[in-house]
């Protein structure tokens, strides 16, 4: 997708960074900047800044940086169009692609129109539709009224093979995106079907807000899985997302800590509680994936599953992931045969809010699978219980953290710590021969592959300069063109500097790295441009850029007529005219080197 650079301008302008950032993160003003906790890195000390004036962010921390675009590209995991129509669906901005035919449509925007459209039908029908009856009564029943299905996005899908199908039909949609959206199924004999019928539905949504699934359960009582969920598509994977986080963050940064429950409607109960900073896994397991998300907004944990023996395997398959992803992970305990959504309705607010302040940390109810009520543990018993919470303390990052808790259980185990000890290198020796997937570690792109080149480092510190030092660009252009740039992104800006002429130093910050789409050129920049670093050596640095220039512009036509030599050579020619244009290039360069350039 192109979107007209004019069209990006004007969604950069609308688009405030700090106002951008703030439906993220917790901002507090210090000084003329903003400051915060980094998302891309765990941190307690904020060192996240935004700069209002510039519309930079930078971390001091891990060295992230950008705009506003590349903000929302690194934290959202878009593409820089994406994250510029993101960003014009915020600021009311129609972008030339919105006013196209359904068909014409970027495959994302068509899932998520055909999900909006199944989510206002299922919906319709939960309120209005007779045959919905049964349906409104269960979540009456649950303690859900008619007032909250939109504000929950609760809906119901009618008891028909076609009921979704039909609708879209009349607004023109495709089956084949149903199909990719995975809101039908598609028989073998090539007929097409909803996948959700006769079932509540719960709308699952991303960190924007878009619907991009939805859960569905059932009601008649027969041998068909209780819930179903939509497959995963180009829009929703499951290990990304955690239901209700687009509404829950703020709150859960609010109280630097998370609870975790499994279902939809025990996220419901407890929101509906006046507990808000909750997220739901979905009936699906806790991953990696999940904690990275969690650990932007906090790095407390409780996890608040049903008593019943699946629901604590599931609580402590996903405790061990967080503690491993560096949350301070806790267990709440439930009254036996309640689960959170009954506990939330009944009991309340306070009830609810109590239970999780009595919340235990990981290794302490672990401990207590070592003192069973009315059993006898064998030594075999008691020795596995013991490597599984050894196993849990191996995966902390905190190694002092780690020292006090294997002291405690040395002494409530009356064990020698050295034992211990021995135990927990073993499983780090395993936990090294077999890793888990390195998540952090990206592919180097192609663009920081060429900035890594002495002609590539050279092009980004010319432009550095430019910006950081705008009264040098008139000495910069006398020495060199836009052409003379490989980088097409470099080459553009540098472009607009020829065109400004005369008036080029008086080009802002903001002009140059507003709608920057290379994320390693707008990190660049903003470390330049928030540092406020010494300009005294700007004049030599940029001469050096652009002797590495002009060598490296020379050092291919050398390379060219090199080439040529040989090929006459082979031949059995030798071209005199080919002799004295290496000769020359070769007294070119070295005139550079000697500093023939003036700058």
């Amino acid at each position: 997708m192109i979107i007209p650079k004019e069209k990006i301008e004007e969604v950069r302008l609308a688009s405030d960074i700090v106002d951008v950032v703030s439906g993220y993160l917790t901002l507090r003003k210090r000084g003329k900047n903003y400051f915060g906790l980094c998302p891309f890195h765990p941190e307690k000390t904020p060192s996240f800044s935004v700069n209002p004036e510039i519309q930079i962010f930078h971390c001091f921390g891990c060295g992230a940086g950008g705009n506003v675009f590349t903000f929302v590209m690194k934290l959202e995991g878009l593409t820089f169009p994406e994250s510029v129509k993101q960003l014009a669906q915020a600021a009311g901005i129609i972008l030339p692609e919105e006013n196209e035919d359904l068909e014409h449509l970027h495959e994302k925007e068509a899932l998520f129109y055909v999900n909006n459209l199944a989510a206002d039908f299922y919906q319709d029908n939960l309120i209005n539709a007779a045959d919905a009856a049964e349906a409104r009564s269960y979540l009456e029943k649950r303690g859900l009224q008619k007032d909250i299905y939109e504000k929950y996005g609760i809906g119901y899908a009618p008891d028909k093979w076609d009921g979704l199908l039909r609708l879209a039909t009349t607004r023109s949609v495709n089956p084949d995106i149903l199909l990719k959206a995975g809101l039908v199924l598609k028989h073998e004999d090539g007929r097409v079907y909803d996948r959700f019928r006769g079932r509540v539905t719960f709308a699952i949504r991303n960190l924007s807000g878009q619907v991009v699934a939805f859960g569905a359960r059932r009601l008649a009582e027969d041998n068909s899985p209780k819930y179903i969920n939509s497959p995963e598509t180009e829009v929703y994977q499951k290990r990304y997302t955690l239901y209700g986080l687009h509404t829950a963050r703020e709150a859960i940064r609010r109280a630097d800590a998370a609870i975790i429950v499994e279902g939809y409607t025990d996220w419901i109960s407890m929101n509906q509680a006046g507990i808000q900073n909750v997220v739901a896994s979905s009936g699906t397991a806790l991953t990696e994936e999940h904690c990275r998300l969690l650990r932007r907004y906090t790095a407390n944990a409780t996890l608040l599953f049903d008593s019943d023996s699946a629901g604590a395997s599931a609580a402590m398959r996903g405790a061990d992931i967080l503690l491993e992803s560096g949350l301070e992970v806790k267990i709440a305990l439930l009254p036996t045969g309640k689960d959170p959504d009954e506990f939330a309705r009944k009991q309340g607010a306070d009830a609810v809010r109590q239970m999780v302040a009595n919340s235990i940390p990981l290794v302490d109810y672990k401990l207590r699978d070592l003192q069973p009520t009315g059993t006898t543990l064998t030594p075999a018993d008691r020795a596995e219980t013991t490597r599984n919470i050894l196993a849990s303390i191996a995966k902390m990052s905190d190694h002092i953290k780690r020292s006090f808790l294997i002291h405690d259980l040395a002494e409530k185990l009356r064990m020698e710590e050295a034992v211990l000890w021995s135990e927990v290198g073993k499983l780090e020796r395993q936990n090294r021969i077999h890793p888990k997937r390195e998540e952090n570690v990206k592919p180097t792109t192609t663009s920081a592959k060429y900035f890594e080149s002495k002609r590539g480092s050279a092009e980004l510190g010319l432009l550095e300069i430019a910006v950081t030092n705008p009264e040098l660009i008139p000495s910069i252009l006398r020495n060199v063109t836009a052409s003379d740039f490989h980088h097409p992104e470099i080459k553009e800006l540098f472009q607009q500097m020829e065109f400004a002429g005369i008036n080029a130093r008086s080009l802002t910050s903001q002009q140059f790295i507003g709608a920057i789409q290379d994320p390693v050129i707008a990190k660049s920049l903003s470390v330049k441009l928030i540092k406020e670093e010494r300009k005294e050596t700007a004049k030599k640095l940029a001469y050096d850029c652009l002797v590495r220039i002009q060598l490296a512009k020379i050092d291919e036509e050398i390379d060219k007529v090199r080439k040529q030599i040989q090929q006459e050579h082979n031949k059995g020619e030798q071209s005199m005219e080919l002799g004295n244009q290496y000769k020359k290039l070769a007294e070119e360069r070295e005139n550079i080197k000697a500093g023939k350039y003036i700058f």
